[in-house]
């Protein structure tokens, strides 16, 4: 594991802080370790915003969702998820959307991290469907 991209990743702090602006809003759990995330996303699915109480990989997928939420969006956020668990698990996928970094956080290598790396999506196709 190179805990130094990682930690490069989620140093994306651009999106991090909620401000209240949003109208869509979730908070979510991952019940294996704690992590938590509170989401807002604009109406147009294309902005959103974060705030965590969690590990590094939890804030690093949060960044990368932030910073391309609406190509994500436009593909089927479901869609996104479920091919990056297939990688995760070893599956020889490719994901539906080229971004380098998540490419590398959603190597089979950060496969017991799952749950973290999923629990952004998690939030914001909650805050989306709720």
């Amino acid at each position: 594991m190179n805990e130094k991209k990682i930690i490069q990743i989620a140093a994306n702090t651009e999106s991090f802080g909620l401000e209240n602006k949003f109208p869509l809003k979730a908070k979510s759990k991952n019940k294996v370790c704690g992590d938590e995330i509170s989401v807002e996303v604009n109406k147009d699915i294309n902005e959103m915003r974060f705030e965590t109480q969690s590990c590094i990989f939890t804030q690093a997928s949060a960044a990368i969702l932030a910073n391309h939420l609406a190509k994500m969006h436009k593909l089927g956020l479901e869609n996104v998820l479920d091919v990056i668990k297939k990688k995760l698990n070893g599956e020889t996928i490719d994901l539906p959307i080229q971004i380098k970094d998540l490419d590398f956080l959603t190597h089979k290598d950060h496969k017991t991290r799952k749950e973290c790396i999923a629990l952004p999506f998690n939030a914001v196709i909650k805050a989306i469907h709720d």
